[in-house]
């Protein structure tokens, strides 16, 4: 896959996420991209119809035998997960948690994904110390956008919005943000909050 081959050459010491392409690839991303068949099309139009389907054929001959479902690996974690809190199988597994100190150089009310024993009362962060500082400065942008997004739901801001789209590492510029911002907006009118 030649994303993973150019995120490799991007940060050689660690093994890359492919889904990393969005955030540091953006312009080979987009330019690879079909805006008549996006990321969702592919979804609804593989896995979703697949599922929907062979679910309405268990419900038609009410029995799953000889079902050709499987579960992917989304799927298998949840169930995973649950086996762990139930069967106290103490599993490493990566959550999505508080920080607190798991990442010695990080923020501490920051929400990360860490792994973590997982058992019958619940999970252990397993601290990873400090991060390198490419990893961390991408993190930070994230986090900041994040919050933005926050403090701009709670205090109704366009502005803070705007901001937080400005610092989202997928978006190349303020102005193709505010354009993307005034289109989301535009387009989910129905449940969006008046923004000032």
């Amino acid at each position: 896959m030649l994303a993973a081959k150019e995120l490799h050459e991007i940060e050689p010491t660690f093994l890359s996420n492919t889904y990393l392409k969005y955030y540091l690839m953006a312009d080979e991303t987009v330019a690879h991209a079909d805006k008549q068949y996006t990321r969702a099309n592919e979804i609804i139009d593989g896995r979703e119809k697949y599922v929907f389907e062979e679910c309405q054929r268990i419900i038609d001959n009410q029995t799953a035998k000889d079902t050709t479902f499987a579960s992917n690996e989304h799927a298998s974690f949840i169930t995973d997960l649950a086996c762990a809190l139930t069967f106290n199988t103490k599993e490493r597994m990566i959550l999505i948690v508080e920080n607190n100190g798991a990442i010695s150089n990080f923020d501490h009310d920051a929400m990360v994904e860490l792994p973590c024993i997982v058992g019958k009362d619940g999970y252990e962060v397993v601290s990873i110390g400090a991060i390198p500082t490419f990893q961390k400065g991408l993190m930070e942008q994230q986090i900041a956008s994040e919050k933005l997004a926050v403090d701009a739901w709670e205090q109704k801001s366009y502005q803070k919005l705007w901001q937080a789209f400005i610092m989202n590492k997928t978006v190349p510029s303020a102005k193709v943000a505010k354009k993307i911002l005034d289109e989301m907006i535009e387009v989910n009118a129905p449940y969006w909050p008046e923004l000032k």
